[in-house]
């Protein structure tokens, strides 16, 4: 950079910028107006010299050589405040400032002072003007800048007009989309999922059963398939309303034809088909393909608003949402379009229980980020029949309502954080859950964790649920269970877990390879005549892999052992349920 200053000394701003009176100019200048100011004669005179004259010439006139020498003993100011002898109410301390703060062209000797009365001699002028015009040459262009740009305009003239032409076309284009789109305030986005299934079981000596009805060995491929539509608004750029609209085939997979987790409150017998079935949605996992049973009506699917009284707070409240939109959240298994299939690993099953996931319900959730900190709190309640407003929901009656069974309350504590240059993550997420749920009272507690490490993934759940037996006799959570015999009075403690691994951008970019195991209900209940003695366990594979932004194809493989605790030996079987998909989801 080029070293600019204005050499200090007996020099005011009106001799250096109009030439006038140098040594003893007495009256304010204004530094602007002295711009245009016409030079006038200074002190040194151009009379023909005497001697006298230029003896005192000689010894006041300095040569430039001298100059340059006394630059290196004044020493460059950044501030006037570091000129002691400059004052506030000298009449060139405004213009002395401009100088120094805004064009840096000013000096001062050594020992701190510029020496504003001492006389300044032409060579002193000519290197202060100098100076301050280095420094506003150096930010205004030249003629001969201002000639090399009309060069390249004229050489570039035919691309200039291209491109002039083309900005026009993309205004009008622009104007014309702003005067016919749906909404300047609404986006409209859309999830279309086709799957193709097959699964059952093994043959086996015993009948497989599901409390609809006998049900074979091997089930049809089926085709299935589900879209869903979202209509997202924000009015003010941090709210949300959310309206989706969902629609399908009806279509089912094979483990949803064996029923599990369902109940029965007929007594067991021999050829009994448990069509006796009480409570549609059963708090034992069923553990079905997460698109199944989705139309073939047109449906409401979400209404919910968000929006942030505060900062830190966002509350969310509707009449239809889902507890699994606030709480149980994970990168890894948590959406059904793109990681996993079946419910049980989307969410726990304890903590978000099948039956709110599965109908949603109306209520309102809170979420606390204090300064957007690792730390998140959230609170939700839903109630799953609020819009039933007579009673004699069966089990249990009554019900319904926005305090009535089904409903949840739920609270979640998250601390999620990054490590190793923000390349690895973690979070810990827990959770209370208290539900009532067509007959079942459950007090839950469990924790939701994820670690990852670069493309690695390593994530699981696990609850535990307090079931007391006295809430609706005759109900139990146990599958094809006869209570009181396979519950009783005391209730009973129930546990699951699941825990998987996953590896991301394998083979392509956006790829996902993950999977996972888990047992949706180990409980200390006595076994009885159709079940309860063993210990299901779900295992479950996929690999998603992109297309494109918008399309992914993710087969998927999913076994159940022991289903509906049970390793057989009676009227159930106990051969395992295995099942494929290949799911191709859309987006856009």
């Amino acid at each position: 950079m080029k070293k600019t200053y204005l050499l200090a000394g007996g020099l005011s701003l009106l001799g250096v910028v109009a030439g006038a009176n140098i040594a003893t100019a007495s009256e304010p200048a204004n530094f602007e107006n002295l711009i245009a100011v016409e030079p006038q004669h200074s002190q040194v005179s151009e009379a023909p010299p005497t001697a006298n004259t230029i003896a005192d010439a000689s010894s006041t006139i300095t040569s430039v050589n001298q100059l340059l020498a006394d630059e290196k003993s004044m020493g460059q100011v950044t501030s006037v405040s570091q000129l002691s002898d400059v004052r506030p109410t000298d009449w060139a301390y405004q213009a002395l400032a401009s100088l120094v703060e805004k064009y840096g062209c000013i000096a001062g000797y050594p020992d701190g002072t510029f020496r504003g009365n001492r006389a300044a001699t032409r060579y002193e002028m000519a290197a202060a003007l100098n100076a301050c015009l280095d420094v506003i040459s150096d930010r205004f262009a030249t003629k001969e800048d201002l000639a090399a740009l009309q060069r390249l305009m004229n050489e570039f003239a035919t691309e200039l007009a291209t491109l002039r032409g083309r900005m026009d076309n993309l205004e009008a284009r622009t104007a014309a989309l702003e005067a016919t789109q749906f909404s300047t305030t609404t986006k409209l986005t859309a999830t279309a999922v086709m799957s193709v299934q097959y699964g059952g079981r093994p043959s086996s000596a015993n009948p497989s059963v599901s409390p609809v009805g006998p049900a074979p060995s091997n089930t049809n491929p089926t085709v299935i398939a589900a879209v869903l539509l979202s209509l997202n608004t924000s009015f003010t750029g941090t709210d949300l309303l959310q309206i989706n609209l969902s629609t399908g085939n009806g279509g089912l997979d094979a483990i949803s034809t064996y029923g599990l987790g369902l109940q029965t409150g007929s007594t067991l017998g021999a050829g009994d088909t448990f069509d006796n079935t009480v409570g549609p949605l059963p708090y034992f996992s069923p553990s079905q393909y997460y698109w199944s049973v989705i139309g073939p009506n047109v449906e409401l699917d979400r209404l919910a608003y968000s929006f942030k009284p505060i900062q830190d707070i966002t509350i969310t409240a509707g009449p239809l949402f889902y507890p699994s939109d606030i709480i149980d959240k994970n990168s890894w298994a948590n959406d059904g379009a793109s990681d996993f299939g079946t419910y049980f690993f989307l969410n726990n099953p304890f903590i978000v229980p099948y039956a709110m996931n599965y109908l949603g319900g109306a209520g309102a959730a809170i979420e606390w980020n204090p300064k957007e900190s690792p730390f998140t709190v959230r609170a939700l309640y839903l109630a799953g029949e609020a819009n039933r407003a007579a009673s004699g929901i069966a089990p249990p009656s009554p019900g319904g309502g926005f305090a009535g069974d089904p409903f949840q309350a739920s609270l979640e504590l998250e601390y999620a954080n990054r490590f190793g240059g923000g390349k690895n993550s973690y979070a810990v997420r827990l959770q209370g859950t208290y539900s009532k749920t067509y007959g079942i009272e459950a007090r839950a507690g469990g924790i939701n964790f994820e670690l990852n490490l670069g493309r690695l993934g390593i994530f699981g759940r696990a609850g535990v649920a307090s079931i007391p037996g006295g809430y609706f006799p005759g109900v139990s959570p146990l599958p094809f269970s006869d209570a009181p015999n396979g519950f009783g009075a005391a209730g009973m403690t129930a546990y699951n877990f699941m825990a998987g691994i996953g590896y991301k951008d394998l083979l392509v970019p956006g790829s996902v390879l993950a999977a996972a195991a888990g047992a949706p209900f180990i409980n200390d209940a006595p076994n009885f005549a159709a079940g309860n003695n063993a210990t299901q366990l779900n295992v479950e594979a996929f690999y998603k892999f992109p297309i494109s932004d918008n399309i992914s194809i993710t087969p998927i493989f999913t076994a159940i052992i022991n289903p509906n605790n049970t390793n057989g030996g009676g009227v159930i079987s106990g051969q395992p349920i295995l099942q494929g998909v290949i799911r191709t989801t859309f987006t856009f």
